[in-house]
């Protein structure tokens, strides 16, 4: 099977599960406290199920709206999605590219791999800024200034971490600040060819 044939999110996960060192899988697939939250999450979704509306003329249909200031085709956009680049390389820039052509906001990850420089290349117009306020004020001033000086319409200021989470899969793996790679996730890793 390849991502084409690939008919749910079930079909995703078979693959991303042959595709990706066990360490990595765990944690996009893994949650907290006994993986409530993956439960939380789901039902939360499940509670607002898309509605449709039937004999409704859609020949037109606009969906746009402003924010800060600029027009983008939706009212939503893409949220910060930090190491994505452990699963796709260039995954933060391919997400920046998909908002411009999309009309919509995208939303760098302070954690990104990829540099708010090179966002600023990619989506000036669509690229806006994760920032985690670090301890030492004077890096987060560095940022606001970088950020400001490439033209990056919005800054977000991100306050949901005030500690870590109990993420068992990652702590088994040692998925952690510093990073502990033990011999099985190295091999496993190794086993990956195309992840590499």
């Amino acid at each position: 099977m390849n991502v084409d044939d690939a008919i749910n999110f079930d079909d995703l996960r078979i693959l991303a599960k042959k595709r990706l060192p066990k360490i990595i899988y765990d944690f996009i697939e893994g949650g907290v406290d006994d993986e409530d939250g993956l439960d939380r999450n789901e039902n939360a979704f499940r509670r607002r199920p898309l509605m449709p509306r039937y004999m409704v003329d859609i020949s037109e249909r606009d969906q746009s709206q402003p924010l800060f200031g600029r027009q983008y085709s939706s009212p939503f956009g893409i949220a910060p999605t930090g190491g994505i680049s452990n699963y796709r390389w260039g995954g933060d820039l391919m997400l920046a590219e998909a908002a411009r052509e999309a009309n919509i906001p995208f939303i760098m990850s302070g954690a990104a791999t990829a540099s708010m420089e090179d966002l600023a290349k990619v989506a000036p117009e669509h690229g806006w800024y994760q920032l985690y306020v670090a301890q030492d004020r004077s890096i987060s001033e560095d940022m606001i200034r970088r950020a400001a000086d490439l033209n990056l319409s919005t800054l977000v200021v991100t306050v949901d971490v005030p500690t870590g989470s109990n993420r068992e899969r990652n702590r088994r793996n040692g998925f952690g600040r510093p990073l502990k790679l033990s011999l099985a996730s190295k091999l496993d890793a190794l086993r990956r060819p195309l992840w590499l």
